[in-house]
Formats: structure tokens, sequence, C-alpha cells
């Protein structure tokens, strides 16, 4: 039911506070959420971005080291930034566009604390090395999954062996509530922490049996709007997921076939990305007039736009603010290539589709 049909009035006995103490459709969600990454705790907050900030203050990490990608949107690292944190990029698998396990120990000094990997563009990292990686050196491993719900990696869910994951509920996610995100992980008292920093204190003492509860947390709850949408609309969104993908999947062989991009190789890999953007790199010079047409002919009229981000190492904002915590220049020469050669397929429908559209 969309959140325009909901019955206000008879929810939750025609009250609207649920979301105060964690009950009705918040509890709903989280059920869904664990169930789905096998995970045993979750707690839903406003957006994804606040979820990162409630990791690294419930993991303490303030004005430590940690290493992470260059290639994602600032807002990633930007509550780990704020809490007076280190970044150290490591660099890139070519193939995901995701923090490479094999990069990051050169990286890696007594001040490190945590890895932070991102899902970006809905493509899966590899979490099997990550979490390899994190327990040989002692570091936790946290992922930014915020576009990856609903992709998976060797049949498990995307970032599902992270100490903590977030994901996100807002426009262009594989579940859109509006706005709206939640954090997963296996660690009990990681999760008791979740609830001190960021829940109301109804809930805190409905999950946490406290008889000092927390009231200078943030307000990172859900709103219950988001709550409802989400919740009612989860098993939805992952069926529309499953066509989406396999769409997408088709545009994959079809580019792979034109001999102008470099080949993707989801599938030969077991990766099943959410594609939450679907990109692909130039194999030689752009040739972006032929592979319209090239797809077009193959059934399918596309856009290409260029990649919505950029290096954070090289964004005049992280610059301006944060450039002086660098311990020294960034050496991510697979990153530096991708960020030169990508592009997106924006906006892609079946020729017939097109068509009618047009007519």
């Amino acid at each position: 039911m969309p959140i325009c049909e909901t019955d206000w009035n008879g929810l939750a006995a025609g009250r609207l506070d649920f979301h105060l103490v964690g009950t009705s459709a918040v509890a709903d969600l989280e059920a869904k959420l664990r169930q789905h990454y096998g995970m045993r705790y979750a707690v839903c907050v406003s957006n994804a971005t606040t979820g990162l900030l409630a990791v690294a203050l419930a993991l303490n990490l303030r004005c430590a080291e940690f290493v992470t990608t260059p290639y994602t949107y600032g807002a990633s690292l930007a509550g780990w930034l704020l809490l007076g944190n280190r970044p150290v990029f490591a660099d890139i698998d070519p193939q995901t566009l995701t923090l490479a396990a094999e990069a990051i120990p050169p990286c890696i000094t007594p001040r490190t604390k945590a890895i932070l990997a991102v899902d970006i563009f809905g493509n899966p990292a590899d979490m099997k090395a990550l979490r390899q990686t994190a327990d040989e050196y002692g570091l936790w491993y946290v992922a930014d999954a915020a576009q990856s719900l609903g992709a998976r990696r060797e049949g498990a869910p995307a970032s599902s062996l992270a100490d903590a994951l977030v994901v996100s509920f807002t426009v262009g996610k594989t579940l859109c509530a509006g706005e709206g995100g939640a954090i997963l992980t296996n660690h009990a008292a990681l999760y008791e922490k979740l609830v001190w920093f960021t829940q109301h204190p109804a809930r805190q003492r409905r999950d946490l049996g406290l008889g000092l509860d927390n009231e200078f947390a943030l307000n990172g709850r859900i709103h219950p709007a988001a709550a409802i949408g989400a919740a009612t609309n989860f098993e939805k969104a992952l069926a529309d997921l499953q066509q989406h993908q396999q769409r997408c999947f088709e545009l994959i062989e079809a580019l792979n076939a034109s001999g102008l991009t470099q080949q993707i190789e989801f599938r030969p890999q077991n990766i099943q990305p959410s594609f939450f953007r679907l990109t692909a790199a130039w194999r030689d010079r752009p040739a972006r007039a032929r592979i319209e047409r090239e797809l077009a002919a193959a059934g399918s009229r596309v856009e290409i736009v260029p990649p919505p981000v950029r290096l954070v190492y090289r964004q005049p904002a992280f610059l301006t603010q944060f450039a002086r915590r660098l311990r020294k220049p960034p050496s991510c020469p697979v990153a530096e290539l991708q960020a030169r050669s990508r592009f997106c397929l924006v906006r892609f429908s079946s020729a017939a589709a097109f068509a009618s559209v047009e007519g």
C-alpha cells in the first residue's frame, strides 16, 4: 500500500508515536532487514549519513585513522571526518570500483582503527577479502551499503560480513521511502550503543532496560511515514529490483559484445549488483554516439552521462576542509584511471517502449 493510501487513523490504535519506542512499522522493517541480511540486530535511522556517523560514535572513532576508498560520494566520509578522523585512501578494484582489500595493508599504521568500504553504484565489495584483512589487522570493518540493498556476491547479501553496514531508503535507492536508513550488525554491544546514541529514551528503556536513559542522543530515529512506506513496500521493492537487474545484465551483454568498452565480468565472478548506476569504461577512446546506436540496434535506448562521483581527495570542499589531515598525497592509480574512463548508462528502455513514447 502506498503511503498516501495508509490508514493513519487506524494505525497503532490511532497513535503515530510508535517510532519513539521502535515498535509497529519500525519493528516490522527492522525484522525484514535482519532476515534479508541474516544479521542479528537492526536499528532504523533518519538517513544513511546519520547512520554512518552513529557507527563512528558507537565505535568511539575519534581522531583516529581509517582506510577508505577515494571513489565515493562525500557523505560516506562526512560523519567520520566531523569527529576528527583522518582518512587514508587505498586503491579500488577496476571491476566493481570498490575498495581493494590488497591495497589496504600498506595504508595501515598504529593509529588505524577501521576500514570503511563503500558498495558504490550498488556494486558489492569483496566482503570476504575485506573481512579477512580486518581480522588480520584487528580493525573494524564498516560498510556503506546505502546503494546496494538487494545486491549479492557469491550468493550472500552485499556487505553482510561487515561489523556494521548502513543502508539507505532515499530517492533512487532499491527501497525508496522518501528518506531513511538503517544500521545492521551482529555485535550486541555495538547495537546497544547505536540505540543509546540515536534513539528516543523510550526505545532505550524498552530495548536496553536502562535505569538511566540518554536525553542527549541524536534525534536520529526514522520518521514514522518513512518506516511505514519502507515496511509496506519492502518485498515489492526487492521483486522490482530483480527485473531491473535482469535488464542491466542484458545491457552488459550488449556492451561486452560491442568491443567498445572494457569487459564487465560480474556474472563470471558471481557478482550481482543492485545497479543503482550501471557503469562501464571505454576500451580506448570515447565513442558515445556509436555505442548508443549499437545498443539501440540491440533493442535498448540509453543515455550516456558522466558518473555522479568524483575522487574525494580532488574535491574542492574536501581540500578546503580536510586536506591537512592527509599524511601524504594519495596514490590510487586504478581509481584515477577509472575516474577518467568511466561513464553511466541511464534512462534505458526497450526500443519498442521508446518508440511508443515517441509516437
